[in-house]
């Protein structure tokens, strides 16, 4: 509720920077929703204990994982030197530069796509453990959805060569054609084929997901011809760039992996999964979209050596980020039982009470933690932009230490809990020393974004209390009608509270051009 008011009124403004990362944000929102959608419906349709679709659910997470590693690398070298490429006219140099990229990538997928596929027996049998009754099943699962990192990473380079050249909107439209395409087969499939035509599906709206860039690519100009030299300057350049992204990455999939493993003696993998999953798909959608605006844009300011500049970009993009993500991390923490009783309570193989407490109190401590991961997601970028990926990478794994220590530490007392408790205590520590460290490279902090800072922390707190008078007023036993009453006061006072304390990032959304 909250996004969709705030993003309807943003986009009947002028256009501007914020316009359009809120068009790219409520267009991912939607696709991510799909997405969303999708989950809650085969969860409902199979059952969470449903072993053929924990074997999909894991089969597929092992390329997301792998890629996830790589695809990121990739996506994020990739624009600031093909941005600083287009800045400095140096356009054939450029697309080269993409050309090298997509040629490389694609051996490097292919090849953890065939090392997959054959581990897929070895991955079964340690994962499962031997004589598990699926294990052929698995093993058919992980070997068929191996070769989608290939869609990944088509995916993922397309989106970085539309995005720097100011194209936002179909970028942020590639999660769609997934999920329309699991609904569908859901809606009319689903009793026939089963979690196998999931599978399919899954792989067919993957598919999708870079093959409708491709009109926008040709119309930008784009023709790719093969090109495979490593001793590019660029490329040697992107290289070095990406050893430290990579570290960075790869320690979040090893705090992923461990956390997983902690939960899987307690049982509570799918309620921690979802719940987390929840929060991500509304929260860290908005941040990748504010990004996706923002990003190549400080990373031509940088390269053009426009320091005045660069600092107001970053500077509206870290209020922008808070702006949007306070408001609704605190609504989440406020709502969380209502919300997963909404979501699960209804479902035929829904949780009972005590699982929706659960579901609530981790949504609830994810909704928390959620804040300084978008901060550090917008941080990063900051770094990225100025072609510092150390400094994210240290940071990186200093958070996954933090978190893992943490975690054992709280585990006797905490329980299931403990793990989300770390992921906030290391994500906020980790965000203070990446804001200390940003600070002293480029000093961008002063009185007026602190002053806007404490001004947004105020109309969220004004909203809070306002979303907890109307919850509660929410008797009835409609549990759609229970979730929108404390939202939609919620979103009133916020944007009151935000007008009256004139905040500027909602002052430049609503002004217009002479």
């Amino acid at each position: 509720m909250y996004y969709l008011l705030m993003f309807a009124i943003i986009h009947i403004m002028n256009p501007s920077e914020n316009r359009s990362a809120a068009d790219v944000a409520v267009i991912s929102l939607a696709g991510r929703a799909l997405t969303l959608l999708g989950r809650t419906m085969y969860l409902a349709m199979f059952g969470m204990a449903n072993p053929l679709l924990n074997a999909f659910n894991y089969a597929l997470n092992v390329p997301n994982v792998l890629f996830n590693v790589v695809g990121t690398a990739i996506n994020t070298v990739m624009i600031p030197v093909y941005t600083s490429l287009l800045a400095e006219e140096r356009r054939d140099e450029a697309k080269k530069f993409i050309d090298n990229i997509i040629s490389i990538s694609m051996v490097i997928i292919g090849m953890l796509v065939f090392a997959g596929i054959l581990a897929a027996p070895m991955i079964s049998d340690f994962v499962a453990g031997p004589g598990y009754e699926h294990a052929a099943y698995l093993t058919f699962t992980l070997r068929f959805l191996m070769p989608v990192m290939i869609f990944f990473g088509f995916s993922s380079i397309f989106q970085g060569l539309l995005q720097s050249n100011g194209i936002f909107r179909l970028p942020a439209f590639v999660s769609a054609p997934g999920g329309i395409v699991m609904i569908l087969y859901l809606v009319f499939l689903g009793d026939r084929f089963g979690v196998t035509g999931l599978i399919f599906a899954t792989a067919l709206g993957l598919f999708l997901q870079p093959l409708i860039m491709v009109p926008a690519m040709y119309k930008l100009g784009y023709r790719y011809k093969f090109s495979f030299d490593l001793k590019n300057p660029h490329i040697k350049m992107a290289g070095k760039l990406s050893v430290p992204v990579l570290i960075s990455v790869s320690s979040y999939q090893i705090n992923f992996i461990f956390n997983h493993t902690v939960a899987f003696g307690f049982g509570t993998v799918a309620i921690m999964d979802y719940s987390q999953l929840l929060v991500q798909v509304f929260m860290l959608t908005i941040v990748y979209a504010i990004a996706s605006v923002y990003f190549p844009k400080m990373s031509a300011l940088w390269a053009k050596a426009d320091s005045d500049g660069y600092m107001d970009s970053l500077r509206n993009s870290l209020l922008f980020t808070v702006f949007i993500v306070l408001p609704a991390a605190l609504g989440f923490l406020l709502l969380r039982y209502e919300i997963m009783d909404f979501l699960l309570g209804w479902r035929e193989h829904g949780y009972g009470s005590a699982d929706i407490v659960m579901a609530g109190n981790l949504l609830g401590l994810f909704s928390i933690g959620i804040i300084a991961i978008s901060m550090k997601e917008a941080l990063d970028r900051a770094f990225y932009s100025t072609k510092d990926s150390k400094t994210p990478a240290f940071f990186g794994v200093l958070i996954m230490g933090i978190s893992i220590t943490s975690t054992l530490i709280l585990l006797p007392r905490l329980g299931p809990y403990s793990m989300p408790v770390a992921y906030c205590i290391s994500a906020f520590l980790g965000v203070l020393g990446l804001i200390f460290r940003l600070n002293h490279k480029v000093s961008f902090i002063n009185r007026s974004l602190a002053l806007n800072f404490a001004k947004i922390l105020l109309a969220a707190v004004v909203m809070l209390l306002a979303a907890g008078f109307g919850r509660s007023l929410s008797f009835t036993g409609i549990r759609l009608i229970n979730l929108l009453i404390p939202a939609i006061f919620g979103v009133i006072a916020y944007f009151a509270a935000a007008f009256a304390l004139k905040i500027p990032t909602l002052l430049t959304i609503f002004k217009r051009e002479a």
